[in-house]
């Protein structure tokens, strides 16, 4: 399950108890819950992501690799780090 997916499921569960999935996983019987997973993945895809923190509590950026944001980018979701965006991707 992608960060994403689970930052949802865990928000939602709280004020969802049936979170049910539809069409092999792709969307939710729920179909007020599928309109808020929509709605959660458009408003991730209208944030840039600048830099990340790690799990030791320091900022990185892509300054920080010889490959810049690529390597910054996938060094981030193999380590599981925590995306620090720029609403609004401005």
């Amino acid at each position: 399950m992608d960060e994403s997916r689970k930052q949802f499921e865990e928000y939602f569960s709280k004020h969802c108890p049936d979170m049910t999935r539809a069409n092999n996983g792709t969307n939710y019987s729920d179909p007020n819950l599928d309109i808020c997973w929509i709605s959660w993945q458009e408003s991730r895809q209208s944030q840039q992501v600048i830099a990340y923190l790690t799990h030791q509590g320091s900022a990185v950026s892509p300054d920080d690799f010889e490959g810049g944001e690529n390597e910054m980018h996938e060094t981030a979701k193999r380590e599981e780090w925590v995306p620090l965006v720029k609403k609004g991707g401005q």
